[in-house]
């Protein structure tokens, strides 16, 4: 489809359920990780080992879902004519769809189809120097900030309107920051030791007021941001440049801050899940224990004195 402002209708909510285009990076990242996922799927099944349906629901329709329709649906084709729709198409890449994905928790799923070899290959190529640097907590969210940052306020977001290469590296920015956030805080094994459930949630809690700062940027940005941009100025429907602008930076602001809810829901889920197994764990402790001292302190039943004194027990009556 045509990505002309001249040619596209308005839009409207009928096409932004019927204007598609064909972007070979997100529908190729879209088919490749649909099949990984199922195929691990499948083996963790023929395993016979737990798998909860909603990690996998969560990974297809938040996940893929919203990758397939953020580069090649409506949010795809009208970036070009529309700035609040380039805006949010920028946050659902790096905030809605990298928390599907890491809903889904592929890490441990792959770690459950893969032998001692596999895993160990996966952890090392995880936990290594620079994925440990990258992941670190705060670390990652500062880089998912700068880079929505550096997108709009830099001439990158006009060069991928022209540029294909430009794009494709664009989407695979966002979605790569994005992901460097999440995975870590509702995986496992991928942060330092010290980083428990309690210093996540306040992670994610920090993490969520960062994630404001871009939009605010943007709404309240004194100039346009794209000026050379002829299809944002130049069409004939739609709001003015202005008004596009500020419309784009508070739909980041709400898309982050939406997303930021359920991401700490899920860190708080984990840690009540953890607190529950090691309760668990430690009351099972403790029965074996109590188990052992009743064994060990249980009276032992011995014959009375007159029957093992040699003296009386040799005597008849």
């Amino acid at each position: 489809m045509a990505h002309d402002a001249d040619v596209l209708p308005p839009l409207t909510p009928l096409t932004l359920l019927t204007s598609w285009t064909f972007d070979p990076l997100g529908a190729g990242l879209a088919v490749a990780l649909t099949c990984l996922y199922v195929v691990c799927l499948v083996r963790v099944h023929r395993a016979g080992t737990k798998w909860h349906w909603a990690r996998s629901a969560m990974f297809l329709i938040m996940g893929i879902g919203t990758l397939v329709y953020a580069t090649c649906g409506a949010l795809a084709v009208y970036r070009s004519s529309l700035f609040w729709v380039a805006a949010v198409q920028a946050a659902v890449l790096s905030a809605v769809t990298a928390m599907g994905l890491a809903l889904g928790d592929p890490i441990a799923l792959a770690g459950k189809t893969l032998g001692d070899k596999g895993v160990r290959r996966l952890r090392q190529a995880l936990t290594g120097p620079l994925p440990r640097i990258l992941m670190f907590p705060l670390v990652s969210s500062l880089l998912a900030v700068g880079s929505l940052i550096v997108v709009f306020f830099t001439r990158y977001f006009t060069a991928s309107l022209s540029h294909l290469l430009v794009r494709e590296v664009l989407y695979l920015q966002l979605l790569g920051t994005g992901l460097l956030v999440v995975l870590p805080l509702l995986g496992e094994d991928l942060l330092p030791p010290w980083c428990t459930h309690p210093v996540r949630a306040l992670v994610a809690f920090v993490d969520g007021l960062l994630d404001a700062i871009p939009g605010i940027l943007v709404m309240t940005a004194p100039t346009l941001l794209a000026p050379g941009v002829a299809s944002f100025t130049d069409r004939t429907w739609g709001p003015g440049p202005a008004l596009d602008q500020k419309l784009g930076g508070g739909a980041m602001i709400a898309i982050a801050e939406i997303v930021g809810l359920p991401l700490l829901t899920a860190v708080f889920i984990a840690w009540v899940r953890a607190d529950d197994a090691d309760a668990r764990e430690t009351d099972a402790l403790l029965d074996a224990r109590a188990a052992e001292s009743t064994e060990s302190s249980a009276p032992v039943l011995e014959r009375p004195w007159w029957e093992t004194d040699p003296r009386f027990s040799n005597r008849r009556p």
